[in-house]
């Protein structure tokens, strides 16, 4: 039994849980709320603005659930870079392999090469035969910020995801086509995270005006090119696409988007992926909130 760690720029979660079976069980669970501003997720900008203020948030979340030690961690969306890499071939060893993905995507990254941290899976070969990875970017300098904030409270990372592939960890069961996509929102962002055979392949970080109304058209116009685009480019063709976490516009949003779109559209419900009884009493209705933590601590790769 893992634990996963949230940190987004209006809360904190930690939750510890386990996956029985496809089903997930949530053992403990504590948040607290960040004041605006304090995190301002960036790949290449200062993200903590008050340090001391984030520390003092975090201790108090790990005080009430009693955790020290390793914990996985899912960070906003706009901390990473998702990119499909092609190449011949790759070196065997995963340093190397790392290190070789990253002079790759050098003309791609806002930072220097050598500054670049990535994680990679394998997403198949294209039409031409050769390899493609897809790669997860981050710079050092800025998930330094966020390790030394985790040390400052007695935890240390184990793992740090973006929190849309954090989310679809723990909508794993649900997510079950051979290309799905998912639209979930965090403040005034979306990610539009694209999942091939149960892995991310492809997203596009979209900005929201903050008012259900104002995202209808212009949303649904964003998301329909951006997967015009991505079977154009990739020859990926999402089959089915879920709506998460844009509060009480999420039905309609998800509404509207099955009417500009020619594929099913439904809203995310991560309640049916947990074991009977497997949260704390009063926290099954909250479920949506607690994705990207629960998908951290179940993280199987």
């Amino acid at each position: 039994m893992a634990w996963g760690l949230e940190i987004a720029p209006d809360r904190i979660r930690l939750c510890r849980a386990e996956n029985q079976r496809g089903r997930i069980r949530l053992r403990l669970a504590a948040e607290a709320s960040v004041a605006s501003g304090l995190v301002q997720p960036s790949v290449k900008n200062v993200n903590l603005t008050d340090v001391a203020a984030l520390t003092k948030t975090l201790r108090e979340v790990v005080r009430r659930v009693g955790r020290r030690g390793w914990v996985r961690v899912a960070l906003p969306d706009p901390v990473f870079i998702l990119r499909t890499i092609a190449t011949d071939e790759l070196p065997e060893e995963q340093e190397a392999a790392r290190r070789f993905l990253s002079w790759q995507a050098r003309d791609l990254l806002p930072f220097p090469a050598e500054h670049a941290r990535l994680d990679f899976v394998l997403a198949g070969s294209g039409r031409d035969g050769r390899l493609r990875f897809t790669c997860l970017i981050a710079n050092d300098r800025i998930l330094g910020e966020y390790e030394r904030l985790l040390q400052a409270a007695d935890l240390c990372a184990a793992t740090l995801d973006a929190r849309s592939v954090a989310l679809a960890q723990a909508a794993s069961t649900l997510l079950t086509s051979a290309s799905l996509g998912l639209l979930t929102a965090d403040g005034l962002r979306a990610t539009l995270l694209v999942v091939q055979e149960g892995r991310p392949r492809l997203w596009r970080i979209l900005a929201l005006d903050g008012t259900a109304g104002g995202n209808g058209v212009r949303l649904a116009r964003e998301v329909a090119d951006s997967l015009t685009f991505f079977q154009e480019a990739e020859d990926v063709a999402v089959e089915r696409l879920f709506v998460h976490g844009m509060g009480r516009g999420t039905e309609d949003i998800a509404s509207g988007l099955a009417r500009w779109l020619e594929i099913p559209v439904s809203v995310l419900d991560l309640t049916t992926a947990l074991a009977s009884g497997g949260g704390p009493r009063g926290l099954a209705d909250e479920m949506t909130r607690w994705g990207a933590a629960l998908g951290a601590a179940i993280r199987p790769w």
